[in-house]
């Protein structure tokens, strides 16, 4: 491997790649050793490789432990290619790690999403060394895409309506499922809506047929407001009147109410028809 004179980690580490994955994870693993190593070196700061190198240097002891944990701490590239910066499958590797072995990183001050899910990973050290890692990894990997079967359902929040869609969903799931509103504070965009329900006992189909009920109840709601300023009344016509009606109806392509709106309105303002018929009811 050849070796990169001007960088101090990699002439300090000849044997390894100290890519950024790396020296991202010897920041924790000299921090959780050696606390005061790195005392003032930030995660992910402009100066932290010239001073973990500085701390390899000054304790020779440092640089032969990173060799010792590092092939059992650091999965392949392969194992963790399916990690994005997606902030909520970031939160579902954690929380899912706090489940299962109740760890949580440190820190993540300074690291994207993808980073903050890959040192998680590295930092975790298990019994079994890194079989048991990449069991691991690789249940919370195929559980993660058998939780995102159900987006395609959700893409229906897209939009300018997303935040009011959501506030519906929540009303509905407060109803139909209480011990999941009971638990987390109201979501206001898809996305923390998903986060919420990635860790809930809904199943995928129990989901879609929630997404059912929440499109049924926003259908509603909108019919609703349409209405607003409008009621209903039942109108006993003669047939001889709905004859009339039906023909307007059809001669200008628009529906029953809007004829009977239109000659409402017109002998409203006008009143040039009612007051010469009144004597001929019986006749219309």
């Amino acid at each position: 491997m050849a070796v990169n004179h001007n960088d101090n980690l990699q002439r300090e580490m000849p044997d390894i790649s100290t890519n950024k994955r790396t020296s991202i994870w010897m920041w924790f693993f000299i921090n959780s050793k050696y606390q005061t190593q790195l005392k003032n070196c930030e995660i992910n700061s402009p100066g932290m490789r010239n001073q973990i190198a500085e701390a390899i240097k000054n304790n020779p002891r440092i640089a032969n432990e990173i060799k010792a944990f590092k092939s059992l701490c650091l999965l392949s590239e392969t194992a963790i290619e399916w990690i994005n910066d997606d902030y909520r499958q970031r939160i579902y590797i954690q929380k899912s790690i706090i489940m299962k072995v109740n760890y949580i990183l440190p820190t993540t001050d300074n690291l994207t999403n993808r980073e903050v899910s890959i040192a998680t990973i590295d930092t975790l050290i298990l019994t079994h060394g890194a079989n048991e890692k990449l069991a691991l990894v690789n249940e919370i990997r195929q559980s993660w895409e058998n939780t995102k079967k159900t987006d395609k359902a959700f893409e229906w929040f897209d939009g300018s309506d997303e935040e009011q869609k959501t506030q519906t969903a929540w009303q509905i799931i407060g109803k139909k499922h209480p011990e999941i509103t009971s638990q987390h504070l109201p979501p206001k965009t898809k996305n923390e809506l998903l986060i919420t329900l990635d860790f809930s006992t809904l199943t995928h189909p129990e989901k879609i047929l929630l997404i059912d009920s929440i499109k049924k109840r926003w259908s509603q709601n909108k019919y609703r407001a349409k209405q607003n300023g409008k009621n209903q009344y039942n109108f006993i016509l003669s047939d001889r009147a709905i004859n009339r009606l039906d023909k307007l109806v059809e001669m200008h392509e628009i529906k029953r109410t809007e004829v009977l709106e239109i000659l409402l309105k017109m002998e409203s303002e006008n009143g040039a028809y009612i007051p010469k018929h009144l004597n001929r009811l019986g006749d219309l």
